[in-house]
């Protein structure tokens, strides 16, 4: 691996005004911004490409503290944990940071009429009534903004701890069988959806911080099998990121990332990717 070659990627596919997008010359977006200054905070030959990129996200944010996906989306959605993440590690953003969290605290999924929670459950096998958090506001839960926005906390925040108990909950029923997650849903009439390696990620990256006790033995192993099967670069930065919250590595999975390395330095020539292969296979923030 060449992870010098992979930071000069990222910088030379920054945007003069700040901001990365999902590729070379592409329009800057929160998320692959926020992948990007995580995965760069702290080398000192990238500090203007950082500072520029903090500065971007700070023009994207809405009044209400919040977040769209990219700096013309006029609602505030899960893209604002990617932010606070961002804005949490490279410092100086107190106030937004502040903001960005307490506008996720107040964000609440659709909710379930009591009255058909026992006929949800015995067609869904899951329990409906539990919240975590949607992708955007007034819609159902799913596991990746239920996990990314709990990322977005520390985990001693008397703010968000009772709201933060109930996604733990959340995260539990909607393990899919065998262990690890699926998008959202485990089951669907009866049928059951498998593991799919980025929600399971980002799920057990969640639980380590919140409730690292729940993460089962089966879900790690179920994270391993989906990297494999899956093999992409994301899948298997993602699946060592998370690992890594346990201690744990795959060698394997680390060498197939590291082969897929392109020449000019980047992952899939992607900045968001190549930022999670180097967190990944440098031992970066998790």
């Amino acid at each position: 691996m060449d992870l010098e070659a992979g930071r000069a990627f990222l910088r030379s596919t920054a945007h003069p005004e700040g901001g990365w997008g999902y590729g070379p010359g592409r329009d800057a977006q929160v998320e692959p911004t926020s992948s990007v200054l995580i995965a760069l905070a702290g080398h000192p030959p990238a500090a203007e490409e950082v500072a520029l990129g903090a500065a971007w996200l700070g023009s994207a944010r809405h009044p209400d503290g919040g977040w769209g996906i990219h700096r013309d989306d006029p609602e505030s959605g899960w893209a604002t944990a990617w932010a606070v993440q961002a804005l949490a590690v490279t410092g100086g953003a107190g106030e937004a940071v502040g903001r960005g969290r307490a506008w996720l605290a107040a964000v609440r999924p659709a909710t379930v009429d009591l009255d058909d929670v026992g006929a949800l459950t015995a067609v869904l096998g899951i329990d409906p009534a539990l919240r975590g958090w949607p992708w955007r506001p007034d819609e159902a839960s799913w596991v990746e903004p239920t996990a990314h926005a709990l990322l977005a906390f520390e985990d001693d925040d008397p703010a968000i701890r009772e709201r933060a108990r109930e996604a733990v909950r959340y995260l539990d029923d909607r393990r899919s069988a065998g262990g690890g997650w699926n998008f959202g849903n485990p089951y669907m009439f009866g049928r059951p959806f498998p593991a799919r390696a980025h929600p399971t990620a980002v799920a057990v990256l969640a639980l380590a911080r919140w409730a690292h006790a729940s993460v089962r033995t089966e879900d790690l192993e179920a994270l391993r099998a989906c990297m494999r099967a899956e093999g992409g670069a994301g899948a298997l930065a993602w699946g060592l990121v998370a690992l890594a919250a346990f201690q744990q590595d795959d060698l394997e999975s680390r060498a197939r990332l590291d082969g897929l390395q392109g020449a000019g330095g980047g992952w899939e020539d992607d900045p968001h990717v190549t930022a999670l292969a180097l967190r990944a296979l440098s031992g970066g923030p998790a």
